[in-house]
This record gives C-alpha cells, structure tokens and sequence, in this order.
C-alpha cells in the first residue's frame, strides 16, 4: 500500500494483495483497506514504485567457477540491481573442451548449473566458446560440436545451456554453426560488437536464406541472439526485420530505428550498473532518444521475449501472474518523452499510461528489495 504499482492492467495502482507467489489483486489504497483480513500482512510502500524485475547479464571465467562465485553473482543481481532474470555467460577455451573427457569441466559446469537452477532469481545459462578458427572447412568447427555434446551431458540440471560465440571468430562457417545449434535446439547468441554492423547483417541474411531452404531454422521459442549488435543505418536493422533474429543492445544504442523498424530489440546494461542508467543513456540519446517506458520496456518485457522458453506473461504485474519485482525509492513519477529535459504528464486518464520513474540523467531510482514469486 502507499505505492504505485507498474501495471498495464491497472495503471493508477497504489496496492496489490500477493498470494502464493502471485499477483492476486491491484487497485487504491482505500479498496485495500476494505479489504483487509487478519492473514494478510500490510507492508507501507511509503510511495515507492514496483515494477517487473530487469533482465541483466553477468560472466564468469571457467578458472572462476564456483558455488560460491555463482551463488554471488546471483545475489547482487537480486540484491543490488533489481533482477529477477539474468542470463549467466561461462566463457570457456578450446582447450577446456578439448580437455573435458577429463571430467573436471563437465563436473565444474554441472554444479554450476546446479547452483544456478535453485537460486530465486530466474537463470538463463549461456556457455561462451572462446578461440574458434573457422576457415570454412568443416573442421575447424569442430570444436563446437564438441561444445554441443559436452552440453548434452550436463543435463537435466535446470535450463539447457544457450551457446555463445564471437561472430567474427566463425564467420566463415556460419551458416554451418546456425545449423549445428538449430538441429541442436540450442539457443544461439553471436557476440558482435567488434564485427563491422554491414558485415553481420549480410551474414546473417545469407544464412537465414540458406536455413530455410534447408528448413533448418532457430525456433521462434530460442531465437538466434545478436549480442552488442548496433547501427546508425536503417537500412541495416530494415534487411534484419525478416530474419527472425533478436538483437541485445550491451549499451546505449540506437534503440528508437530498431523499434521504429520492428526489429525485436532489447537491451542489458554493463555489470554492476543501476539498470536505470541506461534506460537514462537510451533517453537523452544524441541521435536516436526514446521514451522512458520504451528504455524500460527493452530491459523488462522485451528482454525475457529473447530468452529460450520464456513464459508468455514474464515482465508483467497483472493479476494472475507471478509476484515478482522490484520496489525503488523515486523522487517523481512521470511519463517521460524521448529525450525530455521536463516531466511529461498524461492529462487524460483513458490513456492508462503506467508511470516510471522521471530520469533527468543524473539521478537514478534506488533499490530498496527485490521480490521473486512473492518471495
């Protein structure tokens, strides 16, 4: 109660009533009060927001697995940015591959997965091959395929791993290594910052051709993922828009085309920061602003839609869906234009816009808890 509850069900939402994990109700705080029964428990908000968790992502290093590595990473995404997703990157070496009948790798990889599967927030594992040569003969792929099968062997410990890759690194074979993952039912996701933006698209045209010829291509439910991917050309995310691919903007970037153009685009900041500072960076944009609920929006709903499986209502406070979210301490709420230097209030309350934070670029929300399946 004494909140604003971030709902597109409910918009003007001052109090939700949580039971057994999900979002039960939400209306004004006077409804709440008739409301009111001995068995639940009253918390004061004292007009804070809650909104769906973000969506984050996070790495280690195979030298740096641990139970209690992972284990701390999972925390602060909780504890310390607001996530109630996160998708959790092992970076591996060829010659961890190569080394795996040795058992260490795969006994290190499934406690991993172990430790990730049980933590509250909600694990997306994904294995980053690091030191692929491809030279468009199909062995020097060949260590992907080994990747491939020592995932196999890791199951069923929670999710099945996504497979990671550097774009430049397999360029040569792609249309092999697309192929390989989608027979697979593995998730890809293409590391593509460092590739010059016209030189991924035109790959990732011509493969996409080729796949469905062959009818070989991603599932919709896992669809290849193109990390760090960012243009100041329209053209370019336009000959994306019929590929079926998803692009995950690591930084500020020109979100506003690729919304324009349709391109399924999200977004996840760098390790450790406030998610709320690149919604801001997204906002005050130079060249390409958005509005603040389309920053939110890329972090919330339109990154779980990237992830393999992920249910239909995730990122969403409506009643029957799960309780999780995170509460920040605001100093205004408002519905902010792109790039906006004042706060922008709707006049006509049949908009039903849910408001956000009012981000002037500098100061941002503060956590104050994070809440996963009313927990």
């Amino acid at each position: 109660m004494n909140g604003t509850i971030h709902s597109t069900a409910e918009p003007y939402a001052e109090a939700m009533i949580v039971e057994e994990g999900q979002v039960a109700w939400l209306g004004s705080d006077e409804t709440a009060e008739q409301m009111r029964r001995e068995d639940l428990e009253v918390y004061d908000l004292d007009r804070a927001l809650v909104s769906p968790g973000f969506v984050g992502m996070a790495g280690l290093t195979f030298s740096q697995l641990s139970p209690r590595a992972v284990t701390e990473v999972l925390d602060g995404a909780a504890h310390q940015l607001g996530y109630s997703g996160l998708r959790l990157r092992v970076d591996l070496t060829r010659a961890s591959i190569d080394a795996h009948e040795t058992t260490e790798t795969t006994q290190r990889l499934r406690e991993t997965l172990r430790v990730a599967a049980e933590h509250p927030v909600d694990v997306w594992p994904v294995l980053h091959l690091h030191g692929v040569e491809a030279d468009g003969g199909a062995p020097s792929i060949g260590p992907i395929n080994d990747l491939l099968d020592l995932m196999d062997s890791l199951e069923p410990e929670g999710r099945a791993p996504a497979v990671q890759l550097t774009v430049g690194e397999v360029l040569p074979n792609l249309l092999g290594v697309r192929s390989w993952c989608a027979e697979a039912g593995r998730q890809l996701l293409l590391e593509c910052s460092t590739t010059a933006p016209s030189v991924v698209v035109e790959a990732v045209v011509t493969t996409q051709k080729h796949l469905r010829e062959l009818k070989q291509g991603p599932s919709p439910a896992a669809p290849t993922v193109l990390v760090g991917f960012d243009t100041a050309e329209r053209s370019h995310w336009e000959n994306l828009l019929n590929t079926g691919v998803h692009v995950l903007m690591t930084g500020p970037g020109h979100l506003a085309t690729a919304l324009r153009v349709g391109v399924p685009t999200s977004a996840a900041p760098a390790e450790g920061q406030n998610p709320w500072k690149l919604v801001a960076d997204h906002v005050y944009h130079q060249l390409d602003p958005v509005s603040v609920r389309a920053g939110f929006n890329a972090q919330t709903r339109g990154a779980f839609r990237s992830l393999p499986d992920s249910p239909p209502l995730v990122g969403q406070l409506n009643p029957g869906t799960d309780a999780t979210y995170a509460v920040w301490e605001v100093e205004q709420l408002s519905v902010q234009t792109p790039g906006s230097t004042v706060s922008a209030w709707s006049t006509d309350t049949r908009a039903r816009t849910p408001l956000l934070p009012y981000l002037d670029g500098e100061t941002l929300p503060r956590l104050v808890s994070t809440v996963i399946r009313g927990r």
